[in-house]
């Protein structure tokens, strides 16, 4: 009789614990995923033969699962990254300061399938598919600097083109909150049909403006993003555990 009643009570408190962990896992309906990260950009090609210079910048997606019971997710993905600048500092006679800087800038927009291969393992990896556009933007800002103000006096886009893009990624996720918060690693290749866009110039020593240190170039826009961040779970809805049992029973009445 004891034997019995342990074994019965150790059942009971596994079945509730795993229940509590569905529930924990499981308390919504739908679930969208949102990232942020941290990313550095190297072109290539001849892309990368014209800029000599390694972009980095910030980038954020939004994922969600395309159907319930197959790993694909679908998202979009936007980033920005900055490459070259030239800036000059003038003191007028008034002891005004003011800064002109002229800056190169890529933002990414892309539409995103993820995919998540079936592995029993903490570490998730995946493979995506990506297209979108590349923006390739200069813009020159003239901010007042005197006594710390930093205000932005005016501004002007130099050159904008935009180019489509079109690549894959690779990528694992680890979690660190379970089934809330996961380490993102990624690295995608993005090849890009021409586009206009400034570069530095060979002799850029001497300049009056800050835009003629550059010059146009065109070309192809061959791009690879290796970046790092975490992405973030948020459940739409509430969903309770006798419906998520009925929702996800894999096996039929019939067979037993």
């Amino acid at each position: 009789m004891v034997f019995f009643v342990f074994n019965y009570s150790w059942a009971q408190v596994a079945e509730v614990e795993d229940k509590n962990e569905i529930e924990e896992a499981y308390s919504f309906e739908k679930s969208l995923f949102l990232g942020a990260n941290f990313q550095l950009g190297f072109p290539q090609g001849i892309f990368g033969d014209n800029i000599n210079y390694t972009g980095w910048g910030f980038g954020g997606n939004v994922l969600w699962k395309l159907k319930q019971d197959v790993p694909v997710y679908g998202g979009i993905d936007f980033s920005f990254q900055n490459y070259d600048f030239q800036a000059i500092t003038e003191i007028t006679f008034d002891l005004e300061e003011y800064e002109t800087k002229t800056k190169n800038t890529i933002v990414l927009s892309h539409v995103q399938i993820r995919f998540y291969p079936e592995i029993d393992f903490f570490i998730k990896p995946y493979l995506e598919g990506m297209i979108g556009v590349k923006s390739l933007l200069t813009r020159t800002v003239v901010t007042d600097k005197t006594d710390g103000a930093n205000d932005q006096i005016n501004s002007q886009f130099e050159n904008s083109d935009f180019a489509l893009s079109l690549g894959g990624a690779v990528g694992f996720e680890i979690p660190l909150s379970k089934n809330h918060l996961f380490l993102d690693v990624r690295c995608s290749y993005l090849k890009g049909v021409s586009g206009e866009y400034y570069v530095r110039k060979e002799n850029d020593s001497n300049f009056v403006d800050t835009i003629d240190v550059f010059e146009l170039k065109n070309s192809t826009t061959d791009l690879f993003v290796p970046q790092i961040g975490v992405k973030f779970l948020i459940g739409i809805g509430n969903q309770n555990y006798e419906e998520y049992i009925e929702d996800n029973d894999s096996y039929d009445d019939e067979e037993y």
